[in-house]
This record gives C-alpha cells, sequence and structure tokens, in this order.
C-alpha cells in the first residue's frame, strides 16, 4: 500500500493544501488592508471637516475678541477695526478668508488670505453678542462672542 505512487499522491495533495491555505491567508490580508484603508479614510475626512469648521469659528471668535470695534457687514462677512487697520473676514469660494487694510482705506471683501475651508460661514449679531457658525462637510460649528459691536 505503501508504494511510490501513493507517496507522490500525498506530496501533491499536500502541497496543494499548503498553497490553498496560503492563498485563504493572502486573501483574508487583502480584505483586512482595504477595510482598515476604508475606516481609515472615513475618519480622516470627518477629522477634517469638524477641525476646519471649529477652528474657523475660534480664530473668528478670537479676533473678535482682540479687535477694538465689531460690524457685522453681512450674514457672512465681517469688519473688525482696531489701532491702525481694519480687517475684513468674509466666506468665499467654499473659504474663509481675511484681508487687512490700513485704517484710511475703503474695505472690501475680496483677495486676501484664504485661512480655512468652508462650506458656509454665518455671521448674526444678536442681543450684544455675535455669533459664528461654520459648516463644512456636514459638520457644523457654533459660538457666541461678545465684542464692541458698533
Amino acid at each position: 500500500m505503501n508504494g511510490p505512487g501513493s507517496k507522490r499522491l500525498a506530496e501533491t495533495v499536500s502541497s496543494a493544501a499548503s498553497m490553498t491555505l496560503f492563498l485563504i491567508f493572502s486573501m483574508c490580508c487583502l480584505i483586512i488592508i482595504t477595510v482598515a484603508a476604508s475606516a481609515y479614510g472615513r475618519i480622516s475626512g470627518n477629522y477634517d471637516n469638524t477641525f476646519n469648521s471649529a477652528a474657523a469659528v475660534r480664530y473668528i471668535t478670537n479676533k473678535i475678541r482682540a479687535s477694538g470695534e465689531t460690524e457685522v457687514i453681512s450674514e457672512s462677512e465681517l469688519l473688525l477695526r482696531d489701532d491702525g487697520y481694519v480687517t475684513v473676514i468674509y466666506h468665499s469660494e467654499g473659504a474663509v478668508w481675511e484681508r487687512l487694510y490700513p485704517e484710511g482705506e475703503s474695505p472690501v471683501a475680496s483677495g486676501g488670505e484664504r485661512m480655512f475651508s468652508a462650506e458656509k460661514l454665518l455671521i448674526e449679531e444678536s442681543e450684544g453678542a455675535v455669533r459664528v457658525t461654520a459648516e463644512d462637510g456636514g459638520s457644523s460649528f457654533t459660538a457666541y462672542c461678545r465684542g464692541s459691536l458698533s
């Protein structure tokens, strides 16, 4: 029974079983890597959206607190006056922008430096406070700030 033919058959079956196990292991590794990469992409995207909206609101409220005088021009434009300069913060092209002007110049909401990504920026004045809301990727962040409103 233990002839040369049965020994070759056993080696062939053993080799085929080893290759099949290696193939199954490789496929499981690829599936796990794909699932992990997908989860990382979702987490990273959500973090970026949350960071942009929260950072934009915190930046604007800190600028309001530091300014001498605050004026809400429209629902997405803010004018901050301080000693010797005027700052315009506005929303355009899916981002929050900031531009600095010398005090005698007429400020316009164009140009400047791109600060944060945001799908929407809403600035409202109510009862002596400024409400700032930024939205990005479905994530929204709101803060209220008291400033010297004009």
